[in-house]
């Protein structure tokens, strides 16, 4: 919320008029009188309440308070509702290795892509965990270009929803996990599903607190009124297989692993922890786009 605290004099090249002759106060906007009143006040007080909900390019937001004014996406890349799984992504790929049924244990592969997530399958390197092609800074790993973070030609998010979007950051994934208050549950918009609902804190004292199956939320948050978001348990795609559906959360950042350049950083969960890892850049995660805020 931001405030404005103007005297009454200097309203006069603002569109905001006080009449001496009558003593009357009017604020007029695009040439019509908006407000008045009898007398000319000492001071006006203008606030303006950012909105925490928007859409860019055909696609909803919410603005969880961050330092940064992160927004964070509503559904992940493929999904039309919250607490839908959406598809499964290489890091730095842009399109599944399917056409349809990526949700199911049976999906209709695409050509080529029948073995389903691993190193043969994946674009950047040539086959090997040894033979990066791509974003590499160690010459143990491929061929060294020193990109440590995505390009967006091989951003999902960029190419797929258009706009601001982009994947985030490692360090906007850590942001959302030291900055929000996040709470487990195992439904969601009516549904039963496992995830974290993912809450703009109230106050700094529960900043990044967790809380985890079995414990029981602060009463000072509603879901169905506070600000949040919902990031479903999709599991992920290893090899062929849809692998832990409703335990775990593997979310994609854009960031490459400064340890490793067969790693890249991502967001991972379970009903007793979130954290953050690095791991192959061949698996199959879920992908949740942010773009960015207004800056106060």
């Amino acid at each position: 919320m931001t405030r404005f605290f103007i005297s009454a004099l200097a309203l006069l090249g603002m569109g905001v008029m006080a009449t001496e002759a009558s003593a009357q106060f009017s604020v007029y906007k695009d040439g019509k009188v908006v407000f008045t009143m009898p007398e000319t006040p000492d001071y006006v007080d203008f606030t303006y309440n950012k909105p925490t909900t928007g859409t860019e390019n055909g696609h909803d937001w919410v603005d969880l308070g961050l330092t940064s004014r992160t927004r964070w996406a509503t559904c992940n890349v493929g999904a039309d509702a919250p607490q839908s799984a959406g598809d499964y992504y290489q890091w730095g790929e842009t399109e599944t290795h399917y056409s349809a049924g990526g949700n199911t244990d049976t999906p209709t592969w695409k050509e080529g892509y029948s073995a389903g997530y691993n190193w043969s399958t994946y674009k950047w390197c040539n086959g090997s965990y040894y033979r990066q092609t791509k974003y590499c800074t160690d010459g143990s790993y491929g061929t060294v270009d020193n990109k440590k973070e995505l390009e967006d030609a091989d951003d999902v998010a960029v190419q797929t929803w258009g706009g601001a979007w982009k994947m985030p950051t490692y360090e906007q994934q850590t942001e959302l996990r030291n900055e929000c208050y996040w709470v487990w549950t195992s439904t969601y918009n009516g549904e039963n599903v496992n995830g974290y609902i993912v809450y703009k804190a109230k106050k700094d004292g529960d900043k990044g607190v967790k809380v985890y199956s079995g414990n029981t939320p602060s009463s000072d948050y509603d879901v169905a009124t506070d600000v949040h978001i919902f990031l479903p348990a999709a599991g992920l795609r290893w090899d062929a297989v849809l692998r832990s559906v409703g335990h775990l959360g593997y979310y994609w950042s854009r960031s490459l692993s400064t340890s490793n350049s067969s790693y890249a950083y991502y967001l991972y969960f379970y009903s007793d922890l979130v954290d953050w890892y690095s791991g192959d850049r061949y698996f199959g995660f879920s992908v949740r786009p942010v773009c960015p805020g207004v800056q106060e």
